[in-house]
């Protein structure tokens, strides 16, 4: 890039794609422009000093919510490079999260390894301020499972400690990132098990990402239009709403089936931060059909060997009202 003015990255995307699809990460040394690092060190100091979001603070770590400075697209280009990098669509990159995290003066210097949230499917790292000694500790060939919660708490707390992952990683290989002020690191983060080590007084901002539609925080600068959107075409004529393309909503955390204490079967979906909304048998079984492909119409026209048109429709209209769903149009 010969100019650098109002851009964040200065370096090809294209050249790290077979690393990343080899290793699942990739470092790149000195990948941020001064320009921009510049202005995102004093926007990350400022960040943490005055605007920390207590509902994400943990024992030895501050978070504050990153904003973009202006007059550049930055978000675009992000978008742009995560995708040069992973191969994923730029156009169905999303930004499901964009936190600054700065480690204590305190913090443990060999913490439990982790996996980001399962909105994280690619995390991307700046780093502004690395402390002497601290490393990114990867482990990027085993336990491999996609974390299926929407908080990297839950998964460890989901297990025993006989399932705690350590004696397998142990025995596994252990890829230590020595990142410097101006680096970009790009990997997996959903998969790929990984601690920051001897983390006192470092200072990342983590940008997340992924390509399919899921954005449970609400961060995406897209979100709040989409579910806009969405509600204004939930309450179209069935002619228009047949040919729209329904999406899991960005907002879902999971859906479940819950048992009484006398074993009766209530399914349903649980949006991030609020409380189970109950679905009916038709309602889940259209929810599962949805591959992001196919219209209204086409999964109407499926589900009629359990419901009838006017079941499904009215359903699909009661899910998009809730953001149960999103409705976007076909792509042409």
């Amino acid at each position: 890039m010969s100019n650098n003015v109002n851009k964040i990255f200065c370096f090809n995307p294209a050249d790290y794609r077979a690393q990343f699809e080899r290793d699942g990460y990739v470092h790149i040394k000195q990948g941020v422009t001064e320009d921009f690092y510049r202005k995102m060190a004093a926007q990350v100091d400022e960040s943490i000093r005055h605007k920390q979001m207590k509902d994400y603070a943990f024992n030895d770590k501050k978070q504050a919510m990153y904003e973009f400075p202006e007059g550049g697209n930055y978000i675009e280009e992000v978008c742009e490079a995560v995708a040069g990098v992973t191969g994923l669509p730029s156009d169905e990159i999303l930004m499901s999260e964009r936190h600054v995290k700065a480690y204590d003066a305190d913090a443990t210097a060999e913490p439990d390894a982790h996996k980001d949230r399962y909105a994280s499917q690619i995390s991307l790292g700046l780093s502004v301020h690395v402390k002497e000694g601290s490393t990114l500790v990867l482990y990027p060939e085993h336990e491999l499972d996609i974390n299926p919660f929407n908080t990297s708490r839950e998964l460890r707390t989901s297990m025993s400690p006989d399932r705690y992952p350590e004696p397998r990683l142990k025995k596994g290989k252990r890829v230590e990132i020595k990142d410097s002020a101006r680096d970009v690191i790009l990997f997996r983060g959903h998969k790929i098990w990984h601690l920051r080590a001897n983390p006192a007084l470092t200072t990342m901002l983590y940008l997340k990402l992924n390509a399919f539609n899921c954005d449970p925080l609400g961060e995406d600068r897209k979100t709040e239009g989409m579910r806009k959107q969405t509600q204004a075409l939930a309450e179209v004529p069935e002619a228009e709403l047949e040919k729209l393309v329904p999406l899991i909503g960005r907002r879902v955390d999971y859906m479940h089936t819950m048992y009484s204490r006398d074993w009766q079967e209530i399914p349903g979906v649980m949006l991030f931060g609020e409380k189970h909304f109950s679905l009916d048998d038709h309602e889940m079984k259209f929810l599962r059909a949805i591959d992001g492909k196919r219209t209204v119409g086409l999964l109407a026209r499926a589900a009629s060997e359990y419901a009838d048109r006017a079941t499904t429709l009215a359903g699909i209209r009661r899910m998009a009202r809730r953001g149960v769903i999103d409705l976007v149009p076909a792509k042409n």
